[in-house]
């Protein structure tokens, strides 16, 4: 495997876990960042397209997005159009982060368990979902006063508000990688595993054609798992695997020869 150019697009406020793990990897060359980080060549842009550009004339290989508003910003795709590698999710996943509901009622086709729908609450808590807002009410009165708050900010969001019951029980956050054809999971418990399937079998039978990190928010029921949410999140990995070696497998669509 050759080295490699590598450019991180790290979140503004957080230490970038791409960094960490990137710099223990012997197949580094050159690392940019799109902010002033330690160790990295600062790259500087106005627009996802001048990024692409600058990616292509500085030959670098992969593009690393951590950068949670950015990926919802589409730049996956800008960077993916002008044949720039990239590890983050494209515009048709970054749905199942902003929508709960048609993530919900996506993964149920695929035999994944989520937490029951109410018409109308009978116990509390409950949860209150719509695009983008996840509380918790633990009346009727609080319900009511999280209906208005939302609606006040947006009556567009406001529409897509749901009642889901509240499930007790260990709360776990599953990391996995897809390329596109196989999802490599950071997980060998084997209720995690017959998740994951299931998740793959989800993500290929849908046509998501992302390269990236997607992180499965689960909780752990009455020994079934559930699942509550996605996001693009990726900052508790830890791995011993080198981790450019990792994405350059995702890239040629090899992690099932990967194993964890």
């Amino acid at each position: 495997m050759p080295l490699l150019n590598i450019l991180i697009v790290p979140n503004n406020t957080e230490e970038s876990k791409a960094l960490e793990l990137i710099s223990k990897s012997k197949y580094l060359n050159k690392l940019y960042s799109t902010a002033q980080t330690k160790d990295a060549i600062e790259i500087r842009f106005n627009t996802f397209k001048e990024l692409a550009q600058k990616c292509k004339a500085l030959k670098i290989d992969i593009v690393v997005v951590e950068n949670e508003k950015w990926i919802l910003q589409g730049i996956a795709d800008v960077l993916r159009k002008n044949f720039v590698n990239c590890i983050a999710l494209t515009s048709s996943a970054n749905k199942l982060i902003l929508s709960g509901g048609y993530a919900k009622e996506s993964v149920e086709k695929y035999g994944i368990l989520t937490p029951k729908k109410l018409s109308y609450p009978s116990n509390y808590p409950v949860v209150v979902r719509a695009d983008g807002v996840c509380r918790i009410g633990n009346s009727l009165e609080e319900i009511i006063e999280i209906r208005k708050d939302i609606a006040g900010r947006s009556e567009e969001i406001a529409s897509t508000i749901f009642l889901e019951e509240f499930l007790n029980g260990q709360r776990i956050d599953i990391i996995s990688l897809f390329d596109g054809k196989n999802l490599l999971s950071f997980s060998n418990n084997s209720v995690i595993l017959e998740y994951s399937q299931k998740l793959c079998k989800f993500l290929t039978a849908e046509k998501f054609e992302f390269i990236g990190f997607l992180t499965s928010k689960l909780v752990l029921h009455e020994e079934k798992i559930y699942h509550i949410g996605f996001s693009p999140d990726f900052s508790k990995l830890n791995i011993d695997l080198d981790f450019l070696y990792l994405l350059n497998s995702a890239i040629y669509q090899k992690l099932n020869e990967i194993k964890v």
